[in-house]
């Protein structure tokens, strides 16, 4: 037996002995591993380690006793197995990648959830006592007015406070609609047959104006949900409008990897000091006697557009028009 050999077995058990503790430290990652199917994949591939360790001792036995043919044989097999082991390693690492991204992001939203559960619960608390603290002081008004025999004002009372019923009952709705929003059920969406519909519910040109500019593209998504963006979009920009004819201009531009859609009016505009809190729970720029506004509408826009994984801002010099700019990812279509 040559030196030669001598060096290639020593290289060969060398290479069993980085095996044995490759296995070795792949059984301590299933004490870290977050569920079974991680653990199922990273066990398969400690079997194919001392698999291979085996065969690295057969092979420098084989080198040590000079069996030549056998030894062609071994090394055939070995680099089929090695080629095999690395294949399987990429997609374990890449199953298990996937899988902790998919536990972060749940992780994440979970933790997100928990913060906006928080706001929600304080803010909604404050904005279901108000209505309910205006009944109780007008029904004590009716109260003392029926027994002094002044009946003059009491109809003017019961009208507000069906108007504060109205409202508590619209907070309701508003509370359910926004915590409905969950799952995403992804369909083809046509925007130019949606914004069609949508404008059906305004038949009045002399006071209502749709522009389209260009020929709005299919994309993909929830439809009830995409459709409830588009209607609180355009029912807010004919709510708030201080002009004899409402005008609202739809267009879209498409790039690489997104669509930006933009919804202008030439309303009254936002000042740039309110536009983020125009997108929070409960939140409303005018009056709630004024317009008998939830102030959640904008609210659902913005959280079914993240559940899109898109964004939406809005753009106003708080004198003329707002424009909402919705950024919609294309990578749902994949």
């Amino acid at each position: 037996m040559h030196f030669s050999d001598y060096m290639i077995a020593a290289l060969i058990l060398f290479g069993a002995f980085i095996m044995l503790m490759s296995a070795a430290y792949t059984k301590k990652i299933f004490n870290i591993l977050p569920n079974n199917d991680l653990r199922r994949s990273w066990k398969k591939l400690r079997f194919l380690m001392l698999l291979f360790l085996v065969g690295y001792l057969v092979v420098a036995t084989v080198v040590i006793l000079g069996q030549t043919e056998l030894l062609a044989v071994l090394s055939g097999v070995i680099f089929f197995m090695g080629s095999l082991f690395v294949f399987l390693v990429v997609r374990t690492g890449l199953d298990s990648f996937r899988k902790l991204k998919e536990l972060n992001q749940n992780l994440d939203d979970t933790e997100l959830k928990n913060k906006e559960l928080e706001q929600f619960a304080y803010i909604t608390s404050h904005d279901l006592k108000t209505p309910i603290r205006g009944i109780s002081s007008l029904a004590s008004f009716i109260k003392e007015d029926l027994e002094a025999g002044q009946t003059e004002d009491v109809y003017k009372h019961l009208d507000t406070m069906q108007g504060r019923v109205k409202r508590l009952e619209s907070l309701i709705n508003g509370i359910l609609q926004y915590s409905k929003i969950g799952k995403i059920i992804p369909e083809a969406v046509d925007l130019n047959k949606m914004m069609r519909g949508e404008a059906k519910n305004y038949q009045d040109p002399t006071a209502v104006k749709f522009i389209i500019k260009g020929e709005l593209p299919t994309i993909t998504g929830d439809k009830i949900q995409l459709s409830q963006v588009v209607s609180n979009l355009i029912s807010n920009a004919v709510k708030y409008n201080d002009k004899d004819v409402c005008e609202i201009t739809i267009s879209s531009e498409e790039t690489t990897y997104a669509y930006e859609f933009t919804f202008a009016d030439n309303g009254p505009g936002i000042d740039p000091k309110y536009h983020q809190k125009i997108f929070e729970v409960f939140q409303t720029l005018e009056q709630k006697d004024t317009y008998e506004n939830t102030g959640i509408g904008l609210a659902i826009v913005k959280k079914i557009i993240e559940k899109h994984e898109g964004k939406i801002r809005v753009a106003s010099d708080g004198k003329l028009g707002t424009k909402f700019i919705i950024k919609y990812p294309k990578m749902l279509e994949r």
